[in-house]
């Protein structure tokens, strides 16, 4: 008798999710062609984590290895430990407490810098609030960005923009290099 009861409720929750930041996004189930990367590095990029983040050495890690595995690599790991966490220098991807310009309705955001000549990224900043980098996935999607990926929208793809409909799908995103 309970279990009918609980199979009732089940089926009246809502779909709709909250988690302080809209969702503007339609629903893709179809996706035509690759992902799109916008530009390669001028160099392998080191990652300098601003401990004001909250990041741990595990959570970067495992991030890390997640872009290692499609062909990726980065020149090091360092914690900026300082209290005013310096800009992001040449061949830095730099994670950072978001500046002013940050749209407080996203998870995270990432900023890339190129060379106008060549187009190629110099250097990359994520911004990100310590409780949106313990989501599974945030770090690594904007490590995707910090390395020239654009959004695609395939459910459960990494790169999807919206965070709800994404996952580990990395279909299309091995290093050509």
């Amino acid at each position: 008798m309970w279990w009918a009861l609980l199979f009732i409720l089940a089926c009246v929750v809502p779909t709709e999710y909250h988690y302080g930041y809209s969702i503007s996004y339609p629903e893709h189930v179809f996706v035509i062609g690759k992902p799109f990367k916008s530009a390669d590095w001028e160099t392998m990029p080191s990652i300098r984590v601003c401990k004001d983040t909250g990041i741990s050495v595990r959570r970067i890690n495992h991030a890390t290895s997640f872009w290692r595995k499609l062909g990726y690599k980065f020149d090091h790991v360092s914690y900026d430990t300082s209290n005013m966490c310096a800009p992001a220098r040449y061949g830095e991807i730099v994670i950072s407490l978001p500046d002013g310009s940050f749209d407080n309705t996203k998870i995270a955001s990432t900023r890339t810098y190129t060379r106008t000549s060549t187009g190629k990224i110099v250097k990359a900043i994520i911004f990100i609030m310590p409780k949106d980098a313990r989501r599974l996935r945030v770090i690594e999607h904007e490590m995707g960005h910090a390395i020239g990926w654009k959004h695609y929208n395939k459910k459960f793809h990494i790169m999807h923009s919206n965070w709800i409909m994404g996952g580990y799908d990395d279909f299309g995103l091995e290093n050509g290099d």
